[in-house]
């Protein structure tokens, strides 16, 4: 080893020639130069002078290679974003297909059948971008349980023997008094229905038959069956009517619904809003003039219904406005309407209302009951634009003033049975006691007078 590196400083001097008989390259040469070592992560091996069989077996040693790490498949990341829109998606999907099941008689039935594909479809879609991948064990499980949901209420209507009746769909025909219901026959055959009300039969009818799919609309004229109202003024059940259905062995028996059959008016009451002008006369620069209130007369709006008590209709009521929150009411009946001061008429309609439904007709005039209130614009009545331009109708202070005082506006109901008698009649007063003379006449310093209940 001394003679080698003799020979290497040799070669440094030499400029590396000598280098390349030693088997160094100049690389090698100039790094002995430079720090008078050799060492080096390979080994040294002299093919021309003292070289040994066991060198050269050293120089022939491998060194062990790494091995390589197995790649492996990373699944991509989910989408949280779109699993929640396929999962809502399939959510608001899969209740309407449990609502179109229910409801099935009414509808085609490729309607519910497709709405479970789309939620089966979206919902698993979604699992899907929550994993990163599709899994067939989540699509089949989520498949499976939306098939057993929608089947719920499908078997809720119809009896495992193959065959069943029911009714459904209860609605009001106002304007035919008629009173229809949907009738579900799987049982075969006619079908017959009864109506009771108290434990007495008011209406029959045999022999309904159905269409293909098992369903007839049946009509009952409400002159036949109409006993009262199914509630009372308290909210309280008051009548009970019973719907029977049998065909064949099979039968059914459910309740009407109440609300349809609460047709009794049962608060009554009118807004009294004096209408006025204003009328600037003096100077008002100088502290002498003054603003004149003029009186033209009264706006009528009437409310029709049930009172709820424990609503109130306004925070700040408006100057003659009645204070009673009301429910409203369809139902048939006629009103008429007064205006009296001191137990005296003052005023009259002129004529007697009749009322179908939601629908008020007169000789004077018609107009439909909205929310349960009526806006009284007759025939002969005045009109004046209020501050947003809309015609306000009024009856003519001239009509009914008689000076100050109470003015109260009685409303009298009879309730009619459409093709029957008429029932429960019953008369509502409320008034407000006005000032308008006194405020008409006041001097500057007073204020206006407000008209008060009465």
């Amino acid at each position: 080893m001394a003679g080698l590196l003799d020979k290497a400083k040799d070669v440094a001097k030499d400029g590396g020639q000598e280098g390349v008989l030693l088997g160094l390259t100049p690389e090698d040469a100039k790094q002995f130069k430079e720090t008078g070592s050799l060492l080096k992560t390979a080994t040294l091996v002299d093919k021309g002078v003292g070289a040994s069989k066991e060198n050269v077996g050293a120089s022939k040693e491998k060194v062990p290679k790494k091995k390589s790490t197995p790649k492996t498949s990373i699944p991509s990341a989910g989408n949280d974003l779109n699993a929640k829109i396929g999962f809502i998606l399939g959510f608001i999907s899969l209740v309407l297909a449990v609502y179109f099941v229910w409801d099935l008689a009414n509808w085609e039935g490729i309607i519910p059948f497709g709405l479970l594909l789309l939620a089966w479809g979206l919902t698993s879609w979604g699992f899907k971008q929550q994993k990163g991948e599709w899994n067939k064990n989540t699509i089949v499980a989520v498949g499976i349980t939306f098939l057993v949901i929608t089947a719920i209420p499908y078997f809720a209507a119809f009896s495992w023997e193959g065959g069943n009746v029911r009714a459904s769909h209860f609605e009001i025909d106002e304007a035919n008094d008629m009173l229809s219901f949907t009738l579900y026959n799987t049982a075969g055959g006619e079908a017959s229905a009864s109506v009771t009300v108290k434990g007495e039969e008011v209406w029959s009818k045999d022999g309904i038959e159905t269409n293909n799919e098992g369903i007839s609309t049946v009509e009952v004229p409400l002159v036949d069956i109409y006993r009262g109202s199914s509630i009372d003024a308290n909210d309280h059940s008051a009548l009970t009517y019973t719907l029977s259905i049998s065909a064949g062995e099979y039968s059914w028996e459910g309740e009407i619904t109440p609300e349809l059959l609460d047709r009794t008016i049962t608060a009554v009451g009118a807004d009294m809003l004096p209408v006025t002008e204003q009328d600037e006369s003096g100077n008002s620069g100088g502290g002498t003039g003054h603003t004149d209130t003029n009186h033209l007369g009264i706006q009528m709006k009437l409310g029709l219904g049930k009172e709820n008590s424990n609503l109130q209709r306004s925070a700040n009521p408006e100057e003659g406005e009645w204070d009673a929150y009301i429910k409203e009411i369809s139902s048939d009946y006629t009103f008429t309407i007064t205006i009296s001061k001191d137990g005296s008429e003052k005023w009259n309609g002129g004529t007697t209302f009749s009322v179908n439904g939601y629908s008020m007709t007169s000789s004077k005039g018609s107009k439909s009951i909205s929310y349960g209130w009526l806006d009284l614009e007759l025939n002969g009545m005045e009109t004046k634009e209020d501050i947003n331009g809309q015609e306000v109708y009024y009856i003519p202070r001239s009509d009914f003033y008689d000076g100050d005082g109470c003015y109260k506006t009685t409303i009298t109901i009879t309730h009619i049975v459409p093709g029957g008698d008429s029932f429960d009649t019953f008369s509502s007063t409320n008034g407000f006691e006005y000032f308008w003379e006194e405020n008409e006449n006041r001097s500057d310093e007073d204020d206006y007078k407000a008209a008060v209940k009465c």
